[in-house]
Order: C-alpha cells, then structure tokens, then sequence
C-alpha cells in the first residue's frame, strides 16, 4: 500500500532521510543525510521542541468556509485565537471574506481518555455542520486520542453520510515526529483524500454537446489555457506582496498563476489538476502533494528553491520558463530586472558591506539568504536550521560550494542560538519569527527571516530586505537598553563550552 492509500499519512522521520541535531558545515552534511547517518543523531538534551499540530492548523484555517474541530483536550485549541486573526487579515488581503474561524473542540477529559472519545467527536462534527454549514469540515488528531486509540477514520467515514460539509481528517499529533514539516504532509494527505480533485461538470464546466462547432472552439480555448497554467504552492510564511511578485514575473512570460492550498476555497481546490506545471516556493514543504499530482493526473512540478536574491531567482526562473520553452524570454526579463534591483539597493548595500550576520530559522529560507547576503558583501559567521531533510540539499549543495567553511548547525533550540549569538557576536541577526524577542534581550540588532505582511522574494524583495537591515542598524537603542536590565537564565559558564555539546550519535 502506497503512503496515499493510507488512513493516517507517515510521518518524515519514516519518509525522508531528515534530523533534527547536527553541527558541522554544510558539505558534511548533506554527505550525512545522504548516507543516513543524520537519523542517528540526537541530544543529551532538550530545552523545548516544537508541535507538528500547530502547522496543519496553520494551513487549515486558512482554508475558505470551513470549521475546525479539535479533537483533544481544551488546552490543544488555544493557539487558534491567535491563528483566527492571521487567517481573517490573510483572506482580506485577497479579497476574500474575513470572516471569523469557527472552532470546536471535543475537550476530551480524563473519563474521555479511559473510555474512549469518538461519540464526542461524532456529535462535534455533526453540531459543526447544523450551526455553521461549512464547505469543509476539519477533524483534527491530535496526541491524546491518538494514543488511546480512537476510530477517527471510522467516525469521519460515519460522518460523511450525515453531513453537507466534506469532512477532513488531518492526523497531527506531536508525538509521532522530532520534525514540524511532517504537518505540511499530514494537511495535504487530508485534503487529496478528503477532496474530489477534479472538475465538476455543470458546476466548474458545461460539457460539450456532440457537433456542436462552438464547443469545439471553447475546448481548444481551455486547453490552450490550461498548457500556459502554473499552478504555485504557497505557504502560511509567504504573504501576499511575495505572491503578487511571483505573480508579476509569471505574468509577464505570458503565463497564468493560480495560488494553492492556502487561502483556497474548496471550489478553488478542485482547480488542481487544470495545469500544466506545478510550482513549489519551498523544497521542503510540496513534495507530497507534488508527487500525488503527478502520480494521479500526469502533471509535471518544479521545486527549485526559493527565489530570493539574484541567483536563485534567475535559477527560479530558468526552470520554470524551461518546462514552456521560453528560456530567452526568462532570461532577458531577469537581465532587466536585475539591473533595475541593483540600481535600487547600490545606496544601502555600501552602507551594511562587511557586517557579519548569523542566520537562523527555516532550511530553505536560511540556505538561500546565506549565500545570497554573501554576494552582497555581508560576512556569514554561521546558518542553523531548525531541521534538515533530503529536499533541502540542493540548496545546501551551494551553500557547500560557496560558503565551504561556514559553521552549519540543525537546531531548533534557544539555548544553542544564545550561545552561538554570544560567541559569535554577529552584527545582526536574521532569525525565525517567535525569536525576535530572545534577540533583543541580547542587545543585537536583528530582522525577521521572513513576515508575511513584507516582501522577500525575487527583485523587490531583495530591495525590502536590505533595506530593513539598514533601518535595523539605524535603530538600535532598545535593544542596547534593555539588554543592560535583562538577566538571562544561563551560568557563564556554559558559554566557555561548545554550543552543541548536546548533540549525541
């Protein structure tokens, strides 16, 4: 049975040759995940670590007219007040009702854990599509039913014969995995086995009738637009100006865009097979979907990066224009783009020239900003991501031919990122977002890796990005003031050692 056949979607740790800890540079590790020998790594320690739930939520609410409904403890539920307000000002942005998330939870208690949960979870999707009558149903699993054993398939499959609503199982508790990308995969298993991925006659399209002249002409219209259609995955992290300038470079090589699964409604969703190429703006997080659309409706995919900075962008482009033919036309329009971003960033690139800089957060994200602020004069004293998997190592591939000695870490931990912050001592810090106030404490200028209200990708993004490390330097007197008043929680002498002496294989 295939990973799609399945009732719950494996997890990364099965699935990709990944890690979690790791210290060293980049060409050791990609050599390392190659041969396996990043899954045996681990730690003699643990400050924290993150929960895969949080991202499949993440992507589901922002999912059109559709309802969560958590099954687990009332405290599991907690993190969507904060995703409702993320989600309505994302569906805003794209004309889309801003609507309040409805959420539900079967706040499972201790009787719940002893005998069971799924009567509560049938009455709590059922509740769900009375009250709210929602495209989408989410039934999301979290740790507790999952270890006592709850039928949650069972109870969905049920559900669907009582309900109006498509409803989704999206299987996402913490425990099963060390890596949060496993989420990205739990989401889109829900969606292309909780979905019909395919047009709807009368609804989507009007089917021909036999002879008729005019049908023949508008099918040879759609086919036509549909051999021009790209189809790109975005991310909760990549905000609207990032797609209207994916958008505006597609465009102009004469090619439709279409933006999936965020902020996609489930009419929309069923628009994923009409392309002819599939376009993924993060290594690490469309594979498996990716995958299935090609496997089940022959459509082709290109996961080439991120395009930020110059290079990659080009290299972006290329690849796409390539699956079309219009390489020459890809490659004069990023001559001219280049030239005009260069134009535009030349005044502040004189001003951040020889700054050393670490970079932390996402793999893909902190790979191509590494090489990236290299090329434009900035000192890189070390990259740490927070995980490492097999779809990251083309990138890191250039990190190894280009920044061969630089220290490479795989950390989503505080406590290394403060030591590695206080040993290195960077000019700045480019860092996840979440940690921007752990920065400050230390007194060092810093911006996000990423902000979905601000530009970051191709030639305008790079404009924006340098642009705020200026602004950073030029703004530094809170941070100095309040790291003078800021006790952090470590003995000195914990900075005398190595910042990854937890790190076991």
């Amino acid at each position: 049975m295939g990973y799609y056949e399945q009732s719950v979607p494996p997890v990364r740790d099965s699935r990709l040759k990944m890690g979690d800890s790791y210290a060293g540079n980049a060409r050791d590790l990609v050599n390392c995940g190659r041969e396996g020998c990043l899954l045996q790594k681990g730690r003699g320690f643990w400050q924290t670590n993150a929960c895969q739930m949080a991202l499949s939520l993440m992507m589901a609410t922002t999912v059109e007219n559709s309802v969560i409904v958590m099954h687990a403890p009332g405290g599991c539920g907690a993190l969507l007040h904060s995703l409702s307000v993320q989600s309505a000002k994302g569906k805003g942005q794209r004309g889309k009702p801003p609507n309040a998330l409805p959420w539900l939870s079967t706040n499972l208690t201790e009787a719940d854990v002893i005998g069971g949960g799924e009567r509560k979870l049938r009455e709590t999707i059922e509740y769900a599509d009375r009250e709210f009558r929602p495209d989408i149903i989410f039934a999301v699993v979290t740790c507790a039913p999952s270890i006592i054993g709850d039928d949650v398939e069972e109870v969905v499959r049920q559900a669907r014969s009582r309900v109006q609503a498509d409803v989704i199982s999206l299987h996402c508790p913490g425990f099963r995995s060390r890596v949060v990308a496993s989420a990205y995969d739990s989401f889109y298993h829900g969606i292309l086995r909780g979905l019909k991925l395919s047009l709807k006659p009368w609804v989507d399209f009007r089917p021909p009738v036999p002879g008729d002249p005019q049908a023949e002409l508008e099918d040879k219209k759609y086919r036509f637009q549909k051999s021009r259609t790209v189809h790109v995955w975005n991310a909760t992290s990549i905000g609207l100006a990032d797609e209207r300038e994916v958008e505006r470079l597609l465009t102009a090589l004469g090619l439709k865009v279409r933006f999936f699964a965020e902020y996609s409604s489930r009419d929309e969703l069923r628009m994923v097979s009409e392309a002819a190429l599939n376009v993924s703006m993060c290594n690490v997080h469309d594979d498996y979907m990716l995958k299935y659309l090609e496997e089940k409706f022959q459509i082709p995919y290109v996961i080439a990066g991120m395009p930020i900075g110059f290079r990659h962008t080009r290299k972006w482009l290329m690849q796409i224009a390539e699956h079309f033919g219009l390489e020459k036309e890809a490659a004069s329009l990023a001559d001219y783009e280049e030239d005009l971003a260069r134009k535009a960033i030349e005044p502040f690139v004189e001003q951040v020239k020889g700054k050393s800089v670490l970079i932390c957060g996402g793999v893909v994200r902190v790979g191509s900003e590494a090489t990236t602020l290299s090329e434009l004069g900035f000192k890189v004293l070390g990259i740490r991501a927070y995980h490492y998997d097999e779809g990251a190592d083309p990138i890191f591939e250039d990190v190894a031919n280009t920044l061969s000695e630089i220290p490479v870490a795989v950390s989503n931990q505080l406590f290394e990122m403060t030591h590695q912050i206080k040993t290195l001592k960077p000019d700045l810090v480019i860092s996840h977002n979440g940690t921007q106030g752990y920065i400050a404490k230390l007194g060092v200028p810093a911006v996000q890796l990423f902000n979905a209200d601000s530009s970051f990708f191709a030639y305008s993004g790079i404009y924006q990005i340098v642009r705020r490390i200026v602004f950073e330097f030029k703004n530094t007197s809170y941070r100095e003031r309040l790291s003078r008043h800021i006790r952090l929680p470590y003995r000195q002498s914990y900075f005398e050692g190595d910042a990854f002496k937890y790190i076991k294989d």
